[in-house]
């Protein structure tokens, strides 16, 4: 079966997860204008990190030699000129990589394990409550779904949103039968809060695309999809040479769905190639997707 990487290459050339706390480095300085939201609101910013090896990778490794080291030392300082209060990964690295990250970043970090080869990761400012990998409301994770990364975690902003469900998510690529199955399994394990009205947020690469049946079943379920309400729904989030389709999302519901103040990909600096220069990397074949939410 080809991939959805293959495509766009022909195109354009239950169980309680691990984590841990680095918070005591320094992050780096932001950009002008951009400062911590801090109790005034919460930045959050999806992203699928390619794990962490630049792409092209060879490119990558051409260019930087060590990309082990510099890739991720390279997203920590791009991460940081945004300042978010919460990230997370799709196709994260190995945790000791998102670790090193999350020190960076002066971030927790929480580490949700694959089905596959594909793990996911959370990293925050924020107190973290609780987390969860793969919390299906019954049983335990099917075998045929979540190859890539599901996890849940709950986290303390202790300003005007109180805790905030955060629910990272890797869907199925290339079979939209297993897809759909997997966002019913989201939508049972937030029913719960989408009904109690609490502060949620599912985001990350969920490889559809809005014109799919998975979209449809999260708008049916109430959820904001940020990016479109923010009005730049028509911007795509891959490849980041020239993206073509939009499959990375943010979705909010409760409280923090209607203190939404942007959402967009973030189609610049290290996130994309140069198209003046042809040996140019990027640091994932993803855009990153930064939504904003006041107080």
């Amino acid at each position: 079966m080809v991939s959805r990487r293959q495509v766009l290459g022909l195109l354009g050339g239950g169980l309680i997860c691990r984590s841990a706390v680095s918070a005591s480095a320094e992050a780096p300085t932001t950009r002008e204008g951009q400062g911590r939201s801090g109790g005034s609101g919460v930045t959050t910013i999806a992203y699928n990190v390619y794990k962490c090896e630049g792409w092209h990778a060879k490119l990558a490794a051409k260019r930087l030699g060590n990309v082990g080291f510099q890739v991720p030392e390279r997203i920590a300082l791009e991460l940081a000129t945004y300042d978010p209060d919460i990230v997370t990964f799709s196709e994260a690295p190995p945790e000791r990589t998102v670790a090193h990250i999350a020190e960076r970043l002066g971030m927790r970090h929480v580490y949700f394990p694959t089905g596959g080869d594909w793990p996911g990761a959370l990293l925050t400012r924020f107190d973290v409550v609780e987390h969860r990998n793969c919390p299906v409301v019954e049983g335990s994770r099917p075998e045929d779904l979540f190859t890539r990364h599901w996890g849940r975690a709950v986290l303390d902003t202790k300003g005007a949103f109180g805790k905030i469900v955060v629910h990272s998510a890797h869907l199925h690529p290339t079979n939209p039968p297993v897809q759909v199955r997997e966002v019913s399994e989201i939508l049972k394990s937030i029913a719960a809060d989408v009904r109690a009205g609490r502060p949620l947020l599912v985001q990350g690469d969920l490889n559809h695309t809005p014109k799919m049946p998975s979209y449809s079943r999260w708008v049916e379920a109430g959820l904001i999809d940020t990016q479109a309400a923010a009005g730049n729904g028509d911007r795509a989030t891959i490849p980041a040479s020239k993206p073509r389709l939009r499959i990375d999302y943010v979705w909010a519901a409760g409280p923090i769905a209607a203190r939404l103040k942007d959402c967009r990909p973030l189609f610049e600096g290290q996130f994309r190639t140069n198209p003046d220069d042809h040996g140019s990397f990027a640091l994932s074949d993803h855009i990153p997707v930064l939504a904003r939410f006041g107080a």
